[in-house]
């Protein structure tokens, strides 16, 4: 039995070694520490890097009673895989993954420690996290669900499992719930974190903590694609419009899978929330890209029939329409929603 109040934060590493250290400094800088920090390095051309900086933090950690596990894989297993071996390998109940460019708040543990003593047997927690660019201290946005801490399961509207778990930083697994369902059907999905939140939902349901407790990096470019299982798809530095196609269908099956396995419909949901909410992002990410990919992107979203919805149609010709000044109309809108 994994002891109760013990927090490791996993850290799927994959270049960015610059980064790598400003987290850890976030890290150290927390009113609460973890128990264990454990690094997956996936085979990055950063890797002797990577392997540098994590050896400069051990001592200073050591000092904090806090245990660094560091792991170099074989092979690129791709995001999916890491996030399962990094579920298997730390040895605390509670696992903070966290992108290893995003930030953790002072007060990242300690509320998290608050949530979960009285919230013992949730299998999943979410959280409020703030956006930034470059300087967490200078945030850009707020991403809030809810004003007040709550758990959501069934009963409540499953669009809220992506609403919620979508965003990898800062999502809390108890990881003795999380073994019984580990699998490797998702991976190349890059939504593990979906699939396992669409089990939570359907049992011990997902917690929501509704202070921020995370920072997320939004100037960043994607990393995926490295892996064998993702490589045909993501092109690294790009969402390009089948890499996006594929995630939305990774999402589908999970939600039909995990919805027939416990005789709940969470598709339709979940469709809803990637033609609709989703949708907006999708096209934002895509302002100023040429008319040939837009249509690639209309054409991939057909196919998942995630297109026949006015506010994807609309989204779709201000992008074919506007071009590059289309930046404007959706930096009006998340201000007017702020």
């Amino acid at each position: 039995m994994i002891q109760e109040n013990t927090y490791s934060i996993a850290i799927p590493a994959y270049g960015r070694p610059n980064e790598l250290i400003e987290l850890f400094e976030s890290i150290y800088e927390m009113d609460k520490q973890p128990n264990e920090i454990i690094i997956c390095e996936d085979f990055s051309k950063d890797r002797s890097k990577i392997r540098v900086i994590v050896e400069n933090q051990k001592e200073r950690f050591r000092q904090m009673n806090v245990l660094i596990t560091y792991i170099e894989n074989d092979v690129n297993l791709g995001y999916d895989a890491n996030i399962r071996k990094l579920l298997k390998k730390a040895t605390s109940k509670w696992v903070v993954l966290i992108g290893n460019d995003d930030l953790f708040l002072k007060n990242s543990i300690k509320d998290l420690n608050e949530f979960c003593n009285k919230n013992r047997q949730v299998a999943v927690v979410s959280r409020t996290f703030l956006r930034f660019d470059t300087n967490i201290k200078r945030p850009i946005g707020t991403s809030s669900l809810f004003k007040e801490d709550k758990i959501i399961k069934i009963g409540d509207d499953a669009k809220l499992i992506f609403r919620m778990c979508g965003f990898v930083g800062g999502l809390v697994i108890n990881k003795e719930w999380a073994m019984q369902y580990d699998t490797d059907e998702y991976d190349g999905t890059l939504f593990y974190q979906i699939y396992l939140a669409a089990n939570a939902f359907c049992t011990n349901g997902i917690g929501y903590i509704s202070k921020p407790i995370v920072g997320a990096r939004t100037g960043n470019p994607p990393m995926f694609g490295n892996s064998e299982k993702d490589g045909t798809l993501h092109i690294p530095g790009l969402y390009s419009a089948k890499g996006r196609a594929s995630m939305w269908a990774g999402v589908l099956k999970i939600g039909k899978n995990v919805g027939e396995k416990y005789n709940v419909n969470l598709y339709d949901s979940l469709r809803n929330e990637l033609m609709v909410r989703q949708s907006f992002h999708v096209f934002e990410m895509n302002v100023g890209v040429n008319k040939k990919t837009l249509i690639e992107l209309k054409y991939e979203l057909e196919k998942l029939n995630l297109f026949n919805h006015w506010i994807p149609k609309t989204l779709y010709s201000f992008n074919m329409v506007l071009g590059k000044k289309a930046y404007y109309l959706y930096s009006s809108i998340r201000k007017a929603l702020q």
